[in-house]
């Protein structure tokens, strides 16, 4: 695997801190940061893969899965052109 660099400039409180840290968890500097900051990072994305809805948006979501509307003309064709395309691969 190929390694990046990165850099980072920060605060000489921070950077103290940021070592404290480290030094409690028995790391490096370096792999305590790339550490937190894929957590982070992991966390952020996670929250995005979230959707939120309003109660009544929720509610037609619900009845849409339980009651699903009949398939119109455009869906139909629009299956059709998809299934021609998955039968070609």
């Amino acid at each position: 695997m190929k390694q990046e660099r990165l850099d980072v400039r920060t605060s000489s409180s921070e950077k103290k801190k940021f070592e404290a840290a480290a030094t409690l968890l028995g790391m490096n500097l370096s792999s305590f940061l790339r550490m937190s900051a894929l957590e982070k990072s992991t966390e952020i994305l996670k929250q995005q893969e979230t959707i939120f809805l309003s109660d009544i948006a929720r509610d037609a979501f619900l009845d849409a899965l339980q009651n699903p509307p009949k398939p119109n003309n455009e869906l139909k064709k629009a299956f059709k052109e998809y299934k021609k395309l998955v039968d070609r691969e």
